[in-house]
């Protein structure tokens, strides 16, 4: 194998394990989900305690791409490629710890407590975990289209999550648990940012097709 071939085989494997680190976050903030939604503490400490996981595999990949500008000392494309490796798996180490952050959040809330909100909270986390998993479908086939379609999404996200929070400070006159709508608001807002972390991969899945960098929030 010649040093090119080489070199686009390393490229091939540092996508595969952005890939992975993908799935990894991406599973976090679905178990996450499903602990708000069914008050499931065991799932709760499972995403708390996972974390590391996700943090090896980042360090792993920061090492990877080091030793690989420091070897082949590539230039514009293949440049872009890993500089673009790095920042995504900067962005889904951020995914995994506000997975750990919504785990810690829903730990305070009471059981049977704001049910309905909870479960609109649930929707809107889902919602921002399919941006993730369509993220991450784009940078595997470099669909800069595709990509581009996130930024739509995220705008849906920040007008449901603004919504949502208006409503939720209206029920605290009547409620008197403000911890619980307090913890619902954080919630939300990591969901939010997970949102906005998804579009920032979409925004470096541009990049890294033409060499320029787009703000689509």
């Amino acid at each position: 194998m010649g040093v090119r071939e080489h070199y686009i085989k390393e490229l091939e494997n540092l996508r595969s394990t952005i890939l992975e680190m993908g799935e990894l976050a991406t599973d976090a903030f679905e178990q996450v989900i499903y602990a708000l939604r069914n008050n499931d503490q065991i799932m709760t400490e499972y995403v708390i305690s996972s974390d590391y996981i996700i943090n090896k595999k980042e360090t792993s990949i920061n090492e990877t791409v080091t030793l690989m500008i420091a070897k082949q000392q590539p230039v514009a494309s293949d440049l872009r490629s890993v500089i673009v490796a790095l920042k995504i798996s900067s962005d889904l180490e951020r995914v995994g710890d506000l997975a750990v952050d919504m785990a810690k959040g829903g730990k305070r809330l009471k059981k049977g407590a704001l049910t309905d909100e909870r479960i609109e909270l649930c929707v809107l986390a889902e919602q921002a975990c399919d941006m993730l998993k369509k993220a991450l479908r784009a940078y595997n086939e470099g669909n800069v289209l595709a990509a581009q379609r996130i930024a739509q999404e995220d705008d849906l996200i920040d007008t449901k999550y603004a919504l949502f929070i208006r409503n939720l400070f209206q029920l605290v006159p009547n409620t008197g648990i403000v911890e619980e709508v307090t913890q619902l608001a954080f919630i939300g807002r990591y969901i939010e940012r997970i949102a906005d972390y998804a579009t920032n991969i979409a925004e470096w899945i541009v990049y890294e097709a033409n060499g320029k960098y787009f703000d689509l929030n």
